[in-house]
Formats: C-alpha cells, sequence, structure tokens
C-alpha cells in the first residue's frame, strides 16, 4: 500500500514514520518540499505517486502565534486540509488527518467522546475544527484523528521547554488549572496503522490513557529524571497566555478500543519509557 505523508518531518512524523514504513511504501514530506496549500502541487505529487492513503501531519500548531496570524492559521490549518480533501476525492485516495483537543472548550468536566460537540475559545482551535469540517464534509473515504499533549524528539515540546527553564532557573512556574493527557508522539503510529489497515472512517480520539495537570505533568518529568527543581503551582490567568486553552480536554478512548483493539498505555508509562531511553 503506497502512503503519503505531509508534514512528515516535525514532532509527530519524527516519531511515527519509521513505525509506518515498518507496514507501507511510505513518500515523506515537509513544508519546504509540498505547499499543501497548492493543488498543482498536490496534483504533481498524486500523478508521481499514486498514493492509496494520504496522512496530513501539516498544520500550523503555534497556539498563540495563530492569535497574532490567523490569516495564516486560516490557510495551513484550513485551505491546506481542504486541498487534499480535494485531491483525495479526485484520485480516490484515503485521508487520514490529525486534529487537536483544541476544538473543545474545556467545560465538560468528564472524557471528550468523538460526537461531543466542539466549541473552539482560540483562533487555533477554530481553524483545525474547519479544516474538519472541510473534511469531512466531502464525504470521502476519510478519518480525523484528534490527538493532544504530545511530546517526542523531533520537536519543541512542553517536556524540553521545562526541563531547559528548570535548568536556567532552578525553578519553574506551572499551571494547575488545565487537565489532559501528556501523549508521547510514538503510541499514534500504532492506531494509525490499524485505522489504515481497517479502512476506519470518521473521527477517533487518540491519546496515552490517564491525565493530570501540566503542573503534575512537570512534577513527573522532574522526577523520572531525578532534578531537584522547585515547581509552583499558578493559574492560567496568571501565565497570560494570548490563546485560551480548554480547562479540560480528557479524551474517552472507547471507540479507539472498540474498533482497533489498542488499549493506550497510561501517561506515566510512556513518559518514563521516553526519559529513560532519550539520548
Amino acid at each position: 500500500m503506497k502512503v503519503i505523508v505531509t508534514g512528515g518531518k516535525g514532532l509527530l512524523g519524527t516519531s511515527i514514520v519509521p513505525v509506518l514504513r515498518g507496514y507501507f511504501d511510505c513518500a515523506v514530506y515537509d513544508i519546504d518540499e509540498w505547499d499543501i496549500t497548492s493543488e498543482l502541487a498536490g496534483k504533481k505529487m498524486f500523478d508521481l505517486h499514486h498514493p492509496d492513503v494520504l496522512v496530513n501531519l501539516a498544520a500550523m500548531t503555534d497556539v498563540d502565534g495563530c492569535e497574532d496570524k490567523a490569516a495564516l492559521a486560516e490557510r495551513s490549518n484550513v485551505e491546506g486540509p481542504a486541498v487534499l480533501a480535494g485531491l483525495c476525492s479526485a484520485f480516490r485516495a484515503k485521508l487520514v488527518h490529525i486534529s487537536t483537543d483544541y476544538v473543545f472548550d474545556g467545560e465538560k468536566n468528564s472524557p471528550y467522546r468523538e460526537g461531543d460537540e466542539p466549541r473552539p475559545q482560540s483562533v487555533y482551535g477554530r481553524t483545525k475544527l474547519a479544516g474538519e469540517r472541510k473534511i469531512l464534509e466531502r464525504d470521502i473515504n476519510s478519518t480525523i484523528i484528534r490527538t493532544e499533549w504530545l511530546y517526542g524528539p523531533g520537536g519543541t515540546s512542553f517536556v524540553d521547554r521545562i526541563v531547559a527553564i528548570a535548568r536556567t532557573r532552578g525553578h519553574a512556574s506551572v499551571v494547575n488549572d488545565q487537565q489532559g493527557s501528556p501523549t508521547y508522539a510514538g503510541d499514534l503510529a500504532l492506531p494509525l496503522v490499524r485505522i489504515i489497515e481497517r479502512d476506519l472512517t470518521g473521527i477517533y480520539h487518540v491519546s496515552n490513557n490517564g491525565s493530570c495537570t501540566w503542573y503534575d505533568f512537570a512534577k513527573a518529568i522532574f522526577s523520572i529524571l531525578r532534578m531537584n527543581v522547585e515547581v509552583i503551582p499558578i493559574s492560567s490567568a496568571e501565565l497570560g497566555r494570548k490563546a485560551r486553552r480548554p480547562s479540560y480536554s480528557v479524551f474517552d478512548l472507547s471507540k479507539l478500543r472498540r474498533d482497533t483493539g489498542i488499549e493506550m498505555r497510561n501517561w506515566m508509562d510512556a513518559l518514563e519509557d521516553y526519559l529513560t531511553r532519550a539520548p
């Protein structure tokens, strides 16, 4: 099976592409090689590869940056997926698209199911939801994978930032009023393989199991790394970020479990595995 991966050299692609290559014939491209908003560029790639599946990892993911550059966010997160959906429709290829927990407002206070009503609170969330809808309204063979709180090699994540802050300052102030599921990027690989192999469609929530606050996450990172760091809990208001984040974005993973047979591991197990084997 021929698979094209767009945006494949970032944080998520770095972790999952090696696994995908163990199952499929993969061609991997990034933004410097393929502008996904260009229909002409996309048609050339489809003519070259004749893919059975396109996995779109490309997006503008700078949440606060999206507030300042809404037009660019619209282009990357809405227009790009719409172009890809059109190409997949024309070439009869399956489209698998990565989305986010930021499509929700965080007010539910119980794990979000795929059918829960999205209410994004930021430019990033609104554009990612609009991108989802552009794909789904095409009525093509498509799958939306929503994930959250990603970390891993190949890009800067919360893990990298908080460790750098701690090493510079000896302490870290971390928000304690947002709850979610830290997710190791590599753990999305097998669910993605199963979704492709079983030709599953619709929306799937995929994250590591369990949940914590960013404060808890930071404490766990320092504990595993045996770093003696004072972690100070603060509120989101104190941090003063431009974009509003969901206060609660834990996923219900029962649909993924039912349709793929995959039981996602606990976030603590994934984090310890990542930090103890990372170079």
